[in-house]
């Protein structure tokens, strides 16, 4: 089976309420959306969709590259996944989120080619999921009080955003806490908000509120001072922005930098790049989480799909397609109840996309 088209459409999708993080306000999310057409019947989706801040990529940058780079993939199999991501490495470095988009149709085909669930292709045999979900920045008596609504409709594992004001995100994780009681995993994600100072005055300040782990504190570039982190935080330190590629994740655990690595789709160049950094961290005893950019149903199904397979990864956070006002060109792939995600028998990733409505 041969590619003989790519196609890519711009669609901005609003959020249903704003989100803010350590590094900006989030209201609506502008993605890709992108088809591979081959010389069957058969056709794969996939999703482009990222954050300027941590990948580097603005909209016209992954459509100029999927325009550029689409005539050097036609009539390549499409079972040829590492040919594909050699042929897309040689001709740019970087656009691991354009990648991944390529990525996800092509594992998509593969599922479909073979009548199997993804999740079945990459080894897996459980198709449910538990996911954490993720509160943005706002006032303490905000964020406990989603919380406690949360934990109601059947969230066991919360994600806060902090890293703007210390005392301010101090007083919402013991107001969250407090609201949710004690049964409730918490983490929270500082987006790079934090230096080593702060760092260590807040882990060592919240260690009584018993948080599983502190997401990026530190900008990206700090590799060894996540090692001076580390060795004094009470909570595991979680790696996000310091590990896109496999390279990445071989010097973080070289350096005894990470407790775990958050593993993206669109970090990673898809699920090719996402196996590799599962296979490195599980074989060094690092566990992963699965984490998203601002994805659509498409990309979130897909990384369910990833997580469902793969024992190493034991947290996972996706979430972002729930902030979404959803589309009804874009269905399937799994069906939901708090917390729980349970994966449709579909082949591929098993979401299906009206192209011409997009």
């Amino acid at each position: 089976m041969k590619i003989k088209r790519i196609d890519s459409k711009v669609v901005k999708v609003p959020f249903k309420a704003p989100v803010k993080v350590a590094f900006k306000t989030i209201t609506a999310q502008e993605i890709v959306l992108l088809r591979i057409q081959t010389d069957t019947a058969l056709e794969g989706f996939g999703e482009v969709s990222t954050i300027k801040e941590v990948t580097g990529e603005t909209t016209a940058d992954i459509m100029a590259f999927l325009k550029a780079v689409t005539p050097l993939l036609l009539d390549q199999e499409t079972s040829a996944i590492e040919t594909i991501h050699q042929i897309m490495t040689a001709f740019s470095v970087g656009h691991s989120a354009a990648k991944a988009g390529i990525d996800l149709a092509l594992y998509d085909l593969l599922g479909k080619q073979a009548g199997l669930p993804l999740y079945r292709l990459l080894g897996g045999d459980n198709s449910t999921v538990k996911s954490d979900i993720t509160l943005g920045i706002d006032t303490p008596e905000v964020m406990a009080m989603k919380a406690k609504k949360l934990v109601a409709a059947g969230f066991d594992e919360l994600k806060l955003k902090v890293g703007i004001d210390d005392e301010a995100d101090y007083t919402a994780v013991k107001a969250v806490r407090e609201a949710v009681g004690p049964s409730v995993n918490l983490k929270i994600d500082a987006n790079q908000g934090w230096t080593v100072k702060q760092t260590l005055q807040m882990a060592a300040r919240l260690e009584k509120y018993n948080i599983i782990a502190i997401e990026q504190p530190l900008p990206h570039w700090q590799m060894a001072d996540n090692r001076l982190i580390r060795a004094a935080m009470p909570q595991q330190l979680m790696l996000d922005e310091s590990v896109h590629t496999p390279h990445d994740a071989i010097q973080a655990i070289r350096q005894d930098a990470t407790d775990i690595i958050n593993i993206k789709l669109m970090k990673s160049a898809g699920i090719f790049g996402a196996q590799a950094i599962n296979s490195i961290a599980e074989a060094s005893g690092v566990p992963c989480m699965i984490g998203c950019m601002a994805e659509t149903r498409l990309g979130i199904a897909a990384a369910l799909h990833f997580a469902a397979a793969k024992t190493n990864v034991h947290y996972v956070d996706l979430d972002s397609y729930l902030f979404f006002k959803e589309t009804a060109y874009i269905r399937g792939g799994f069906e939901h109840e708090g917390g729980r995600y349970q994966l449709l028998e579909a082949p591929g990733i098993g979401v299906e996309i009206n192209f011409e409505e997009v």
